[in-house]
């Protein structure tokens, strides 16, 4: 089932919905010919015209989504060709993984997904800040963000085949959504260890995520499990 984006979410690599005017007009014109057609005589006669017009508002938000416009990405810069080469990679992953969310109905999942972008969207800000910070993030980021897009696509995938109510395709979304709240655990971990300049201990977490997707049947071939040993983390 293919999810159309809201006002000001990204609808895809490279591209941004700006938001429509239309809404603001729908609503104006509700709450002029309202009071027009009947006599206003004090504050409270205002009431009704202005909830038909939040309503009109409403309804307007619904119908004019937006319009669709190429927003070209500044490359990084830092000086460090390896810290702007991953960062390249980290943004490419990032926005695959937002592109997912356009074909899962689930809110709950959707929620996890905007929260991992939102989080990781500042970690990547932090690399960028901080270029030293690569020997840190590099097995993280390498590791995480390809895993991460992988489970969502088989997600998505199996919901725009519409095979949800097939008894596999419906145990497998089961045990991605276990897995999700897991992961994206492990990138506010990483944020908050940034922040408070602790390390993160890399190789236990993948392991508590391999752990937990070798238990819950995921193919670990599927997965990019290279780079394992973390880099001075």
């Amino acid at each position: 089932m293919k999810k159309k984006n809201s006002q000001g979410k990204a609808a895809g690599d490279g591209t941004q919905l700006r938001a429509s005017g239309m809404p603001y007009a729908l609503a104006g014109v509700v709450f002029l010919l309202f009071t027009m057609s009947r006599r206003v005589a004090s504050f409270w006669s205002y009431l009704w015209p202005a909830l038909l017009a939040l309503l009109a508002f409403q309804i307007g938000k619904r119908i004019f989504r937006g319009v669709p416009v190429e927003v070209k990405e500044t490359p990084p810069s830092t000086g460090d060709a390896q810290c702007d080469q991953l960062l390249q990679e980290a943004r490419k992953e990032l926005a695959a993984i937002r592109k997912t969310d356009e074909g899962i109905a689930d809110e709950a999942v959707s929620q996890c997904i905007r929260e991992i972008d939102q989080t990781c969207g500042q970690i990547l800000q932090k690399l960028e800040e901080q270029p030293e910070l690569y020997d840190r993030l590099r097995t993280f980021l390498r590791y995480y963000l390809p895993t991460t897009r992988k489970i969502l696509n088989n997600r998505a995938m199996i919901e725009q085949r519409g095979d949800m109510d097939e008894k596999n395709a419906k145990a497998i979304c089961e045990r991605t959504d276990r897995l999700l709240p897991q992961i994206n655990s492990a990138f506010q971990k990483q944020l908050t260890a940034l922040e408070e300049h602790n390390y993160l201990d890399v190789a236990v977490e993948m392991d508590v995520l391999e752990g937990m997707m070798k238990g819950d049947g995921f193919s670990m071939d599927e997965t990019p499990a290279q780079g394992k040993t973390p880099d001075n983390d």
